[in-house]
């Protein structure tokens, strides 16, 4: 896909992968809704990027604020042709501890609301058009203490994987984008230091993997070898996966 024109949705745009994502975005000449809670982060993102941004403040998980995104959306851009799902968030801590009510927040953020929004857009991505999920390592890896983000994360991928299926007659391609442990202030948020043993990536480098799955059209993308390796491994021996990781 040539991105140079094309109307895309970009959630959770306003820090880490969505913000540099943004920008590397804007770069190839699309015209992006860049979808956030932060006006303030908004409104700079308006002073930098001008006409080629139309910043939307919405809480996304409220059902009715992610039907006004897309219409929105796909007035000021004049239908659509890619839909970034990004926004998201994690829980850290034991299962037994953390709220019921946070568990449910959690997996209407991540799970629910990038279904309500490929359900609201799909009738207006133009010629076919482009669904891209930013999942997670922890889809094929859950780790002790993240067992809700992790469900989430591996749900989002199942879910995903078989819609793939039924949009591509519809000339609708759904691409999947699997970050491992990035260098954002994902952790801060969640209430947990950086997993232990484990590496991690800069937001520019995943924001690249994005862009570069855009531009090719492939259907899942991992942003290192070691990546795909580790992925495999969780596939094929996920007790033993699960026990390498703390």
């Amino acid at each position: 896909m040539d991105l140079q024109g094309k109307g895309i949705i970009l959630t959770g745009a306003t820090r880490g992968i969505g913000r540099e994502t943004l920008k590397l975005l804007i770069e190839e000449g699309a015209k992006v809704v860049a979808v956030g809670r932060d006006g303030k982060a908004l409104r700079e993102i308006k002073g930098t990027y001008g006409d080629a941004v139309f910043p939307v403040q919405a809480d996304l998980s409220d059902p009715k604020q992610r039907e006004r995104v897309v219409g929105m959306a796909a007035e000021v851009l004049g239908g659509l042709d890619v839909l970034i799902n990004n926004a998201g968030f994690g829980i850290h801590g034991p299962f037994l501890e953390v709220p019921e009510e946070k568990m449910r927040e959690l997996f209407e953020v991540n799970f629910w609301v990038p279904i309500h929004l490929t359900r609201l857009s799909v009738p207006f991505l133009r010629g076919g058009g482009v669904v891209l999920n930013v999942v997670s390592m922890i889809a094929f890896v859950p780790l002790q203490r993240w067992a809700i983000y992790s469900a989430s994360k591996a749900a989002l991928r199942s879910f995903f994987m078989a819609v793939r299926e039924e949009l591509r007659k519809d000339k609708i391609k759904v691409i999947n984008v699997y970050p491992s442990v990035t260098r954002t202030d994902f952790f801060n948020r969640a209430g947990s230091e950086r997993i232990r043993g484990t590496g991690s990536v800069p937001p520019e480098k995943v924001a690249k993997a994005i862009v570069k799955a855009l531009k090719h059209e492939k259907e899942e993308v991992f942003v290192s070898f070691y990546d795909g390796l580790l992925a495999r491994l969780g596939f094929l021996a996920g007790p033993i996966s699960v026990r390498l990781i703390r």
